[in-house]
């Protein structure tokens, strides 16, 4: 670290008090049923993210406020942990509750009805919050990609940003937890930081307001992740509608920079907070364990997208397109992220979705079992990709200091694909060496990677000795990896571009409705987030042509 040997040993002192309760806890979690009649105290339990007497002190100035607006007494609790916050929620023990979004999907899951979404905070850098991977600045971890074989530092399990996420961050990238040679769960975000910093762990996983309060001591951020919508307050069934819209309103009325600061730096105030805001949280959930908290209601109608990048990316992309079209449909649309390719197929040919995002190669070998329409197509950015928007290419990669000079010399080693069904990485690179004599089933030893980045991984570790990817896939990796190190040593011929489809699931006039909302989309703030410049007509006939493949 970048400080004395005093200061090291302070800090050790910290993080073995920290592993044990204050010895006059500020408060402490409530057992029983609370009233709620008029003047009574409204109760809020604070998740331990941090230590109990520093939530105790972030959320004291907003008690005070509170109590001031609604005219009656604000207590606050420090939950015991993230299952005793969901527990005194549901059952009404606690009014309002400052809950991790993972833990609020998981509550709402569990006690449907009881948990209601009261306000999300906003802020430059807090409407939508990172979780960060952390190490101590020194060599040795300079990215992701040389975590293996370290020991790691989590939070709690119903944790978004110390447990979900990072641990997302680490699959994106083909690492799981048993990669490590250890992998501890130590609850509050201080005491990763702190063992990280100390060195009895190497790397750990934490929000990235926590991890900035540590900077000056040496901890280093090595990873981030995509923002991710954040929760502040949700709210028990058990108070009143009245109440809770006084607390809303209150809330919404905030400005005081002094009590925002307190509770992080830099909330900026609050807004309404839906329970859609956090879908992706229940994304990550359902593709990490399996878990499905996501609630589809009569007028639901499913969009799936195929996971050509991670969830949290794909998330971004396409969320806004389906509040455009929930807005102008009366039908409330919703994504599904599937883990993988194979799921991908399996679940939009069991019929369970109305509409799907797919490459042309997978349009083609689903309509030929199951019978889909592509509605329209995406149009690129400029520049984004080959064909002058309305198509996309693969390319051929190798590590800069390969032998492979030639697409001859691919013959006989071992390349990476994304998938036997990926079209920008396997398949516009199979027509292309077809094309000049050199078949990618028998002259090449053919790996299944599943996903973009895991391909440039596995060329970029010696893996593979090749790799099949899509052109744009180099680019979702770049500050992961050394690129001066990876080449391509070819571009394919350009596919038609990502159609998005009709799976007949849904009655045909909401179809015509959509590719027309589509077609007509002008709203730069919707085009600019999923990366493209217009939607146009599918190219039915090139769609077509690919079937024979």
């Amino acid at each position: 670290m970048k400080r004395s040997l005093a200061a090291a040993l302070l800090i050790v002192a910290c993080l073995a008090s920290c592993r044990q309760p204050p010895a006059e806890p500020p408060v402490s979690s409530p057992a029983s049923h609370q009233s709620v009649l008029q003047g009574d105290p409204l109760i809020l339990s604070v998740i331990p993210v941090e230590s109990p007497r520093s939530m105790y002190e972030k959320f004291q100035p907003l008690k005070y406020y509170l109590e001031r607006e609604l005219g009656r007494p604000v207590t606050i609790v420090i939950a015991r942990d993230y299952q005793a916050a969901i527990a005194d929620l549901a059952s009404g023990a606690v009014h309002l509750s400052y809950l991790d979004p993972a833990a609020y999907c998981e509550a709402r899951a569990r006690h449907r009805g009881r948990v209601l979404p009261l306000v999300r905070a906003v802020g430059t850098n807090v409407a939508a919050a990172r979780s960060v991977l952390i190490t101590k600045d020194i060599r040795g971890i300079e990215r992701i990609v040389d975590v293996r074989g370290k020991r790691l530092a989590l939070g709690s399990q119903q944790s978004s940003f110390s447990y979900l996420i990072p641990l997302a961050m680490l699959l994106d990238v083909g690492i799981n937890v048993k990669d490590f040679t250890s992998v501890d769960y130590m609850q509050q975000e201080d005491r990763i930081a702190l063992s990280v910093l100390i060195g009895t762990h190497d790397v750990g996983g934490i929000s990235e307001s926590v991890a900035k309060k540590y900077a000056a001591d040496g901890l280093r951020i090595i990873k981030r992740s995509d923002p991710v919508p954040q929760l502040f307050l949700s709210a028990s069934s058990v108070l009143p509608k009245a109440d809770r819209e006084a607390v809303l309103k209150s809330l919404v009325a905030l400005k005081d920079k002094g009590i925002l600061a307190s509770i992080e730096r830099d909330i900026e105030g609050f807004v309404p907070a839906e329970d859609r805001d956090f879908d992706l949280v229940r994304i990550m959930i359902k593709n990490l364990t399996g878990l499905d908290y996501i609630e589809y209601g009569p007028k639901t109608v499913r969009f799936a997208v195929l996971p050509l990048y991670p969830a949290s990316t794909i998330y971004q992309r396409y969320e806004p397109l389906m509040r455009y079209l929930s807005e102008n449909t009366g039908f409330e649309f919703k994504l599904v992220i599937p883990k993988d390719f194979d799921e991908f197929l399996l679940i939009v040919k069991s019929g369970a979705i109305d509409f799907s995002y797919q490459n042309p190669y997978i349009f083609a070998q689903i309509d030929r079992e199951y019978g889909i329409k592509a509605i329209a197509a995406t149009l690129s950015e400029p520049g984004d990709e080959a064909g002058g928007g309305a198509a996309f290419r693969g390319v051929i990669i190798t590590r800069k200091d390969s032998p492979i000079r030639t697409l001859d010399d691919l013959k006989g080693k071992r390349v990476m694909i994304v998938s036997p069904r990926s079209a920008g990485g396997f398949l516009s690179q199979k027509i292309f060496l077809a094309e000049r004599g050199i078949s990618a089933e028998k002259d090449l030893k053919i790996i299944d990677a599943k996903r973009q980045e895991k391909v440039i991984l596995g060329v970029y570790n010696g893996e593979a000795d090749a790799g099949f990817v899509r052109e744009t896939a180099l680019q979702m990796i770049k500050d992961e990896i050394d690129m001066r190190q990876i080449q391509v040593l070819t571009a394919t011929s350009p596919l038609p571009n990502w159609p998005i489809a009709w799976t007949k699931k849904s009655n045909p006039a909401l179809a015509q409705k959509v590719r027309q909302l589509l077609l007509a989309l002008d709203k730069p703030e919707i085009l600019k987030a999923a990366r493209v410049r217009a939607f146009q007509a599918a190219q039915e006939a090139e769609l077509e042509a690919l079937k024979k493949y």
